[in-house]
């Protein structure tokens, strides 16, 4: 009896001398996107040398051009700043200009990607499509001039002619 009274105090003594409290830990997960472009590549150059490149267009391949994170489903739109490009040698601006083509490629294969070839203009267009997250998913993007001699009619003679316009990315929510 004297044994079942001592564990019965020792029960109680050990309830009063450890007191318990808790805390509420919340755990916050914020919907993040974020879209980089390389920084050594600001600037993109299409340049037409010979026939060949009016009548087949040209295309230049920026390799690890943009890099994608999302934590959820996303989408990845190009368009073009202005409708209309500035001439540099006369800085005439407004000059609508046939289309320039951009593609992206990951740089390791994703099976949950879409991809498309989307036409630079002011509307904007979906390049890459995906249900899933991205982590710092690298890509390739691809600008190809048209040919079948379309800008023959923008070159002038015994000049170098360049035209520019500032191309945006956005990435938003799927």
């Amino acid at each position: 009896m004297k044994g079942l009274l001592l564990i019965v105090v020792c029960i109680f003594l050990g309830e009063i001398l450890s007191a318990q409290s808790s805390v509420r830990l919340n755990i916050v997960l914020n919907h993040v996107q974020n879209l980089t472009i390389n920084p050594t590549q600001r600037e993109v150059i299409l340049t037409y040398n010979n026939l060949q490149n009016y009548k087949e267009g040209v295309e230049v391949t920026q390799k690890a051009h943009i890099t994608v994170f999302s934590t959820g489903a996303y989408e990845v739109k190009v368009k073009l700043a202005n409708e209309g490009y500035i001439n540099l040698a006369s800085k005439s601006n407004g000059v609508i200009l046939p289309n320039i083509k951009v593609r992206a490629n990951p740089e390791q294969s994703a099976a949950d990607l879409l991809l498309y070839t989307g036409n630079l203009n002011t509307r904007g267009e979906t390049i890459i499509s995906s249900d899933k997250p991205a982590f710092d998913t690298v890509f390739d993007v691809i600008y190809q001039g048209p040919g079948n001699e379309e800008f023959v009619k923008y070159a002038e003679q015994n000049k170098t002619v360049t035209f520019t316009n500032d191309v945006l990315y956005s990435i938003e929510t799927r």
